[in-house]
């Protein structure tokens, strides 16, 4: 499994740059266009959830049939109710999700025809 390190500072100019990445990522994966376009909104709320003063550190984990999204950084909102819709969001479009204190991982696994 290969990991590619992106850390970007505390500015959401740069969330476009990193929806492109990866929809090339998945794009050269082989997702389909509906699985690249779950990525982009995946990795945009990631980042809203998560950016805070210092910025963000993103992983992204490369499978052969999988991506997974490591976003470490603060919660923007601790609140319970918060968090329970950001979850909910998110695992409407991804396959799993998993939270261990500052550490969110998103998995999206490729479909087949």
């Amino acid at each position: 499994m290969d990991k590619i390190s992106i850390k970007i500072p505390a500015n959401k100019k740069y969330q476009k740059s990193i929806r492109l990445f990866v929809a090339g990522l998945g794009s050269e994966m082989g997702f389909d266009i509906e699985q690249i376009e779950d990525l982009k909104v995946l990795v945009s709320e990631a980042i809203n959830y998560k950016m805070g003063e210092e910025g963000l550190n993103l992983a992204f984990l490369v499978g052969d049939e999988s991506l997974s999204l490591e976003v470490v950084g603060k919660d923007k909102n601790e609140d319970a109710r918060a968090i329970a819709m950001r979850d909910a969001i998110l695992s409407a479009l991804a396959d799993e999700i998993a939270t261990e204190g500052d550490l969110l991982r998103i998995t999206m696994r490729k479909t087949h025809a």
